[in-house]
């Protein structure tokens, strides 16, 4: 093991702080990596296999981008190899397989490609920011115990976030740095093309209902039209990462990141269909996967139309994802105390947080 400077949780001594954020092709990798490229304490470089991200608000500074596969190991360590200068990390890479069984693997080898290709470059890392998941309490497996903290044990895997908190406690005790792990729950924020981004699906159904005439019905379980439900916006996110990259009290620790707030969609509902000019009508429910499938030709049509940005109807939405909030018929509940005791209170709205980020959607040409 090299030396390494004592430098750990003190960016004043570097700043600004060299932070490689993988994934920021996803909802909250989008977002981190805006979040830092507009502070003046950070100076991100991204990676990912596709190519730079494109830019999603106006005056958003494009970061360094590099291009690697990183579930190849040779590959990671030749693409990171200038990367000496990198300080901090964040991992926010996802890569999405049928089973929960078949996703481990991969998502482990990401994060221990990178930890490895960033010790091969010589980099001196002082912080590992990981973003986790509400399937660290089992809520992709039913009802849960809740409001769910970050000192409940653990459920059953194979969950891959478990295998990826353990490699980082690993490592940390052989290369010297410290790490963080947040988790948020149903990311609400900007970008297309991710497995699990719901305001897209939200945003295209209701568009696609009302170019139809036809109502906007609520397509998920009479459960899940009454639970509790929460969000994490992608913003309040960001802040929580550039938060924890740098915190004392961060050192080390678990964290769920949530709005503050729960909604019941039956609450919910109403207002997007007023922001979108529709009537309502009762929930009928759905598979949008089967019934979303025959709509390519309509939402081509759509975005002739309204001039809008060409995305292809394929990347538009996830309906699968969708599906499985909107069935989830129990109280998907997380505490968000530890994170409010150890320094960071940021909150937001819920009802204002949707509405925000789908007029967002509207400035940029994404929907109607």
């Amino acid at each position: 093991m090299t030396d390494r400077p004592d430098k750990q949780g003190d960016i004043n001594a570097t700043s600004p702080g060299q932070v490689l954020v993988i994934g920021p092709h996803g909802v909250t990798g989008r977002a981190i990596a805006e979040q830092l490229s507009a502070s003046a304490e950070w100076n991100p470089t991204t990676a990912s296999r596709r190519g730079a991200p494109s830019r999603s608000a106006e005056g958003s500074a494009g970061a360094p981008h590099v291009s690697v596969d990183l579930l190849d190991a040779t590959a990671s360590a030749a693409a990171f190899a200038h990367l000496g200068h990198v300080t901090h990390l964040v991992h926010a890479a996802y890569v999405e397989r049928p089973t929960m069984a078949e996703t481990t693997a991969p998502n482990l080898a990401m994060l221990a490609n990178t930890l490895d290709a960033l010790r091969g470059a010589g980099a001196a890392v002082q912080r590992v920011v990981l973003i986790g998941g509400g399937k660290s309490y089992g809520e992709h497996l039913g009802p849960y115990k809740t409001p769910a903290k970050e000192s409940d044990p653990r459920v059953l895997g194979p969950i891959f976030y478990n295998d990826q908190e353990d490699l980082l406690a690993d490592r940390s005790a052989t290369d010297g740095f410290t790490w963080t792990v947040l988790r948020p729950d149903v990311v609400i924020g900007f970008n297309t093309g991710s497995p699990m981004n719901l305001l897209m699906s939200i945003a295209v159904f209701a568009a696609l209902s009302k170019d139809a005439g036809v109502p906007l019905r609520f397509p998920g379980s009479a459960q899940a039209w009454t639970a509790l439900h929460q969000f994490t916006d992608a913003d309040l996110l960001a802040a929580a990462t550039q938060w924890a990259l740098s915190s004392d009290t961060a050192t080390n620790e678990i964290f769920n990141v949530l709005n503050g707030d729960q909604f019941r969609w039956q609450h919910l509902w109403p207002d997007i269909a007023r922001d979108f000019d529709m009537p309502t009508a009762a929930p009928q429910p759905m598979s949008l996967a089967d019934q979303m499938a025959d709509k390519e030709a309509a939402w081509d049509a759509l975005v002739s139309r309204h001039h809008l940005q060409p995305t292809p109807y394929d990347q538009v939405a996830s309906w699968a994802f969708a599906d499985g909030i909107w069935s989830a018929g129990f109280d998907m509940v997380q505490s968000t105390i530890k994170i409010r005791r150890a320094g960071f209170a940021g909150c937001v709205d819920s009802h204002q947080s949707l509405l925000g980020h789908l007029a967002r959607l509207r400035e940029l040409r994404y929907v109607p």
